[in-house]
């Protein structure tokens, strides 16, 4: 399924570029595009990027978020 429509960027190739070691949406952005353009898709990159670390997207949205704001 495509995710993100700026760069046809489908959820199979941003979750290999998770197994290959992109543990942020800034980092598969760098690999692959998705998220780099409108932002449209980052929560679903989010998504899937909790999904394959085992984890939960609201967890690293969480984790953004007390980032940030540090």
């Amino acid at each position: 399924m495509i995710v993100c429509h700026c760069h046809r960027v489908t959820d199979r190739v941003i979750r290999a570029a998770v197994r290959e070691g992109a543990v942020s949406e800034e980092a598969v952005a760098e690999v692959c595009g998705a998220g780099a353009c409108c932002g449209g898709c980052v929560p679903a990159v989010s998504e899937i990027i909790g999904e394959e670390r085992g984890g939960s997207c609201v967890r690293l949205h969480a984790l953004r978020r007390s980032a940030s704001a540090a």
